[in-house]
C-alpha cells in the first residue's frame, strides 16, 4: 500500500506486460501478421487445444448496482483488480472504474 492509501493490485512487472499485450492486440486485430522474425523465435507449441482453466486473481465481489451491463441489483464478482482505494472510496478493474460503498463485516 502507498501512503496515500492506493493499494496496487497489479504490479509493475505485470502492467508492463498488460501494456505489452494490449499494444500486440491492438497490432494484430487491426489485420496486421506477427513480425516474421518475431514469429520465426517465437516457441513451437504443439498438439494445442484451446482450453478453460481457473486462475487465482484479486477480484472484488459484493453488491453491484447502476452496472452498464447488469440491470438492476445484484452480486457479482468483477474483473481483476487493478487498483484499490477503500479510503478514496473507487477500485479499477480490468473492465471499469467502481465507486465503492461500504465494505462487508
Amino acid at each position: 500500500m502507498t501512503s496515500s492509501g492506493l493499494e496496487l493490485i497489479l504490479t509493475t512487472d505485470e502492467a508492463a506486460r498488460l501494456d505489452s499485450a494490449l499494444k500486440a492486440y491492438d497490432h494484430l486485430s487491426g489485420g496486421d501478421p506477427p513480425d516474421p522474425r518475431a514469429l520465426a523465435a517465437a516457441p513451437l507449441l504443439r498438439d494445442w487445444q484451446c482450453a478453460l482453466v481457473p486462475t487465482m486473481v484479486p477480484v472484488l465481489a459484493g453488491e453491484v448496482r447502476n452496472h452498464p451491463a447488469l440491470p438492476g441489483t445484484r452480486r457479482v464478482a468483477t474483473s481483476r483488480l487493478l487498483l484499490l482505494d477503500a479510503g478514496a472510496g473507487w477500485a479499477r478493474t480490468l473492465s471499469r472504474l467502481y465507486r465503492l460503498g461500504p465494505a462487508a463485516r
